[in-house]
């Protein structure tokens, strides 16, 4: 079992998963809120970027979903990973919010 630490929503979750599941499935079973759509990788809805932890991205459906690049920068599907360490993760939607925070009050010091 490995500890998922997850932002989503503006919340801190912590949870368990097992290398057989993917976060998203985990995160689910502990009834924490996580975008999710179709769940095989089209769609892009679980998108996550990972801030600390070793994973492997499973096979992705759509390139729409999830491009090189966001591989290179540490962006995955949760419900297409597979867990190989302790993870800190946070929603698409969460980092997105803080990286404009960040941007804002450096332009505004």
């Amino acid at each position: 079992m490995y500890k998922v630490n997850l932002t989503s929503r503006g919340q801190q979750f912590e949870f368990n998963s097992s290398p057989d599941q993917s976060p998203l499935q985990a995160a689910r079973n502990e009834f924490i809120p996580f975008p999710s759509g179709c769940r095989r990788g089209g769609c892009g809805m679980c998108k996550v970027k990972v801030l600390s932890g070793e994973y492997e991205q499973k096979l992705v459906r759509s390139h729409e979903a999830l491009s090189d690049q966001d591989l290179e920068n540490r962006y995955a599907l949760a419900c297409c990973m597979t867990i190989k360490s302790d993870l800190d993760l946070i929603t698409i939607e969460d980092y997105e919010k803080y990286m404009q925070k960040d941007i804002l009050e450096k332009t505004t010091k």
